[in-house]
């Protein structure tokens, strides 16, 4: 078993796609990382990006708990993680209500953010923070405001005691443009559809991965 601070357990090494690039290929059940390490998880629907996030959001509340850490959750398929469905969120660990994509869940996001320079100034804040973002509503419907929101929290996550992951099925440049790509500590790839998709993500060989298994990319 890897030690708990190692960002993955792998199952497999491949090459090296450039000089300053390794890409390692890990799937649902062994994917781990460092506390703060941000994370951008893209795929096909279906490639397993929810049950992924899923099991690591139960890994933290078996590591920490509801006193030690509180997640946010924008779940905006809306079913994914209701408290009250099998699998779901759990209401200790609830920081706020299930988001669902609202515009006021826009404004919220951006009040995370405010929170994230707020925590950033003070001194080993104690109660960890976890806000995971489920598919790219907000995301195209308010881009500007959603890339600065996540790209504010990504730049102050380890001294402000927060982790973001953000879950999407669209990796076009409008959804994901470099810079904000590029904030991300790690890039989890599931299957992309096109070759295109990879170059935007900068993860080759992602379009002949099997389901349920990523390509991890750190930046």
């Amino acid at each position: 078993m890897c030690p708990p601070h190692y960002f993955t357990c792998l199952l497999y090494r491949s090459v090296a796609w450039a000089t300053i690039m390794l890409m390692n290929k890990t799937n649902k059940d062994y994917f781990t990382f460092n506390v703060h390490d941000s994370a951008l998880v893209i795929g096909q629907s279906g490639t397993g990006k929810t049950e992924l996030v899923r099991q690591y959001i139960r890994r933290l509340e078996r590591a920490f708990t509801p006193e030690q850490m509180k997640y946010v959750i924008y779940d905006l398929k809306v079913v994914e993680f209701d408290p009250k469905g099998e699998g779901g969120a759990k209401e200790e660990y609830l920081h706020t209500p299930i988001r669902t994509g609202r515009p006021e869940d826009m404004d919220y996001l951006e009040e995370l953010a405010r929170l994230a320079k707020d925590r950033y100034k003070q001194d080993k804040p104690e109660q960890m923070i976890f806000i995971y973002i489920e598919e790219c509503d907000l995301a195209a419907q308010y881009p500007d405001r959603f890339h600065k929101a996540v790209m504010t929290i990504n730049g102050r996550a380890k001294k402000a005691n927060m982790k973001l992951i953000f879950s999407t099925s669209r990796s076009s440049p409008d959804i994901i443009p470099p810079d904000f790509r590029d904030s991300f500590d790690l890039i989890l790839s599931g299957r992309l559809a096109s070759e295109v998709d990879e170059l935007n993500m900068g993860v080759l060989g992602a379009t002949t991965l099997n389901w349920y298994e990523f390509l991890v990319k750190e930046n």
